[in-house]
């Protein structure tokens, strides 16, 4: 589960004198903790206070667990008492409500289990009087630790197994709470996580991850809620890889995937000795040795997803290793004539902070008649027998490195202005799909033909476009493989498309939006990367709406474009009972909602910079240079690092001239979408003119919000009168600037300037 920080120090007293030498040792005693019957308490009115939480032991015992390690981490209690917990900001309170009912807790509880390294065994020491029990707690320890790992692949959560190995007092601690009404909770500080506060709950068994579910989280106490980049802090990284990939031919033509890896793990604070990485549980470890050293001492349990490395000691900050792994597993499968690629960046160790940036230097040996992409400048390509050798290198450093392979042909396009483009595509693949998918009757995926020139032209002429609108693309070529999965994944230089849009183009303009938005994330995403979780509507709304962008421009006319960000409100209105704000980023996703990331994210993002753009538009002229400015500028300030949701509006600000938080809290922070009934009459006036009344009532939304609404009215020969409405609060009656004749019609909210419900009634 995600956690992070706390302000607590252990004394010195409780430390153990060593880290661990045996992480299976280790993992052993803490999944076998139990109660020391000579390690009992009566409780009376005790008062535990963690940040936001408070735990108030009316009665009951409360047993220390056996050490693990050396050391005590851990304690059990049951009784009566209550649990109180008070989110820090606004939007965690308003979420906790959508699951709890109430923006803040206050519940009977009737147990806990605690696993701390924090001041936790100290302040208990010195609250109570230890004496000897009689036990009886059944098994509330081991049901805790069920919510907190996997046996079957002996992992643990790693920030409180690296605390135990490591012999740390970092101040992390967990609750697991027993509540006399409803499943229980946990609370845990974590300091390895910026937003170390977290409170959580297994979500139903119908719901869409049985991992425990984040009510909330947020920092703690005396730490900033805004302006730190990253989502972890204190954790190992690896900064520079030297991979050598071995892709060969097996029994069924399927492809056999091994590696040899040179990774340098660092960090920017001191770590270790133990350190944890990710790698896709099917790869197993062959071999691991430091360099220029003797063997390595790792651990991976079976089908883990975590890899545990023991280093020589404890690195200082900015110190480093350089370890040799060898790894072989079952990373790709084979459907139909494509390779399926199981985890797309899995496939080598990466650091717990995910969005890390690292060097990549890959070589890639595989059979002759495949072809292969990379990320990264192709340095050299050989063929030697029946074995392709290509070596690839990043010029810089980047977050994610993917490659693809399979039975291609290369269509390579290159033109003045942007990188050479080559198109990866497996004919006989999709067409083979196609006749299956039209098998089963989904006739809207007949094959259109010359899909390669199609794809190709989307793909060069998008790229020239966001050239022109944000500035040089990033990368020196540009690669796009055809891929079996129903989705498009981006990374430096290179995308995955569906086999889908080799397949046809759509007449909605989906095909052209997906390709775009996929060419998009160079700029969005790769090039300007987003600070935390909060801002990943920075990459995938901003990708979104080039893509939009694009269509727009691309078929010069408004009903492509506008009528996609009509389905999109559709959709979003669809679900307007479940809502999230965009900044909860991943997190809108839940038990409740499963697919609002998308729809948060993805469309009401693309919504809100449609909604700049036309608020940025010069009416009279069309002209939208202040809104191209924006992004260019921003786009240059911020390329090769990282951006925030804070960093943006301050752009946005200085393009617009005024303060725009009002915006921001409203359609990034807020979740309200407004309602217009709009009511209209035109009466003449003086001089042979009329005049244009509106009434619009507000509705859906708090009291103070407003929004400039654009209202064209529709005179003879053609011509129209273009103006902008502000509208805030319940009731807005304004009257329009006279016309020189009587209007044929109103139209409010033109080009669709507002994600609003529009209903126009009489007046």
């Amino acid at each position: 589960m995600k956690n992070v920080v706390a302000l607590l120090v252990l004394p010195t007293a409780l430390v153990a004198q060593s880290p661990s030498t045996s992480y299976e040792q280790t993992y052993r005693e803490l999944m076998n903790l139990v109660a020391r019957e000579d390690r009992a308490a009566q409780v009376t009115n005790l008062v535990l206070t963690r940040d936001a939480a408070r735990f108030s032991l009316t009665n009951g015992v409360l047993y220390l667990l056996r050490p693990v390690n050396g050391r005590t981490v851990g304690a059990v209690w049951k009784g009566a008492g209550a649990f109180t917990f008070v989110p820090r900001t606004q939007i965690e309170r308003d979420r906790l409500a959508r699951f709890e009912h109430t923006p803040t807790l206050d519940v009977a509880i009737t147990g806990l289990v605690l696993f701390f390294s924090d001041r936790t065994a100290a302040e208990l020491e010195s609250k109570l009087r230890f004496s000897q029990g009689e036990g009886g707690l059944g098994n509330r320890v081991r049901d805790a630790l069920n919510y907190l790992g996997d046996e079957d692949s002996k992992t643990i959560d790693p920030d409180l197994m690296g605390q135990i190995l490591n012999a740390d007092s970092s101040g992390f601690f967990y609750a697991h709470i027993e509540r006399d009404q409803g499943g229980p909770l946990m609370f845990a500080i974590n300091p390895f996580e910026v937003e170390g506060v977290t409170l959580a709950k297994r979500a139903p068994r119908t719901a869409w991850t049985r991992e425990p579910e984040v009510l909330c989280q947020f920092p703690p106490r005396q730490t900033p809620l805004f302006g730190i980049a990253g989502d972890r802090r204190r954790t190992a990284t690896i900064n520079d890889y030297k991979i050598d990939v071995t892709l060969a031919t097996q029994g069924g033509a399927g492809i056999a995937f091994s590696a040899a890896a040179n990774v340098t793990i660092t960090s920017d604070s001191g770590v270790g000795p133990w350190v944890a990485f990710t790698l896709f549980p099917k790869l197993v470890i062959d071999s691991a040795r430091w360099a220029g050293a003797g063997p390595a001492t790792v651990f991976r349990g079976k089908e883990a997803g975590l890899l545990w490395i023991m280093l020589d000691k404890r690195l200082a900050p900015g110190e480093t290793r350089t370890l040799i792994l060898g790894y072989h597993g079952a990373l790709i499968d084979r459907y139909g004539d494509f390779f399926y690629i199981l985890d797309e960046i899995g496939w080598y160790p990466r650091s717990l902070a995910g969005r890390s940036k690292a060097t990549f230097d890959l070589t890639f040996h595989a059979p002759s008649h495949y072809l292969l992409a990379s990320v990264g400048n192709r340095i050299s390509a050989s063929v030697e027998g029946r074995v392709s050798t290509t070596h690839w290198v990043t010029p810089e450093p980047i977050r994610n490195a993917a490659f693809n392979l399979g039975l291609f042909d290369d269509y390579r396009i290159e033109q003045p202005g942007v990188p050479p483009v080559t198109v990866m595509i497996n004919e006989d693949a999709h067409a083979a799909m196609g006749k299956m998918f039209l098998q089963e009757g989904a006739t809207e995926l007949l094959p259109q033909r010359h899909m390669k020139e199609t794809v190709g032209n989307d793909l060069v002429q998008s790229l020239k476009f966001f050239r022109h609108v944000y500035g040089p693309p990033p990368v020196e070529e540009f690669y796009a493989t055809e891929t079996p999965y129903p989705i498009g994944l981006a990374f430096p230089g290179l995308v995955h498309l569906s086999w889908t849009t080799f397949q046809l183009t759509d007449q909605k303009g989906q095909d052209e939006v997906f390709r775009a938005h996929e060419v998009a994330h160079q700029w969005w995403g790769i090039s300007v990367d987003f600070a935390t979780y909060h801002d990943q509507w920075l990459s995938e709304a901003f990708a979104e709406f080039s893509g939009l962008w694009y269509l727009h421009t691309a078929r010069r006319d408004n009903d492509s474009y506008l009528g996609l960000l009509r389905r999109y409100r559709r959709e979003i209105l669809e679900r307007r009972e479940e809502p999230s704000p965009i900044w909860l980023g991943y997190r809108a996703s839940s038990s409740k909602d499963p697919a609002a990331y998308g729809r948060l994210i993805y469309q009401k993002g693309a919504w809100v910079l449609h909604m700049l753009r036309i608020m940025m538009l010069d009416l009279g002229t069309a002209k939208e240079d202040k809104f191209t400015q924006m992004l260019e500028d921003f786009y240059a300030t911020y390329r090769g690092g990282h951006a925030s949701t804070e960093d943006f509006q301050q752009v946005v600000e200085s393009h617009r001239g005024a303060p725009m938080d009002w915006f921001f809290n409203q359609w990034v922070y807020g979740t309200g979408i407004p309602t217009y009934r709009v009511a209209y009459k035109t009466e003449p006036a003086e001089g042979g003119q009329y005049r244009v009344r509106l009434r619009i009532e507000q509705q859906n939304v708090p009291p103070d919000f407003q929004m400039p609404v654009p209202v064209s009215v529709e005179l003879a020969d053609k011509r129209w009168g273009r103006y902008r409405v502000n509208v805030r609060g319940p009731l807005t009656e304004v009257a329009l600037p006279l016309v020189p004749s009587q209007p044929k019609s109103v139209k409010f909210n033109d080009l669709e300037a507002v994600l609003a419900d529009v209903k126009m009634v009489d007046w």
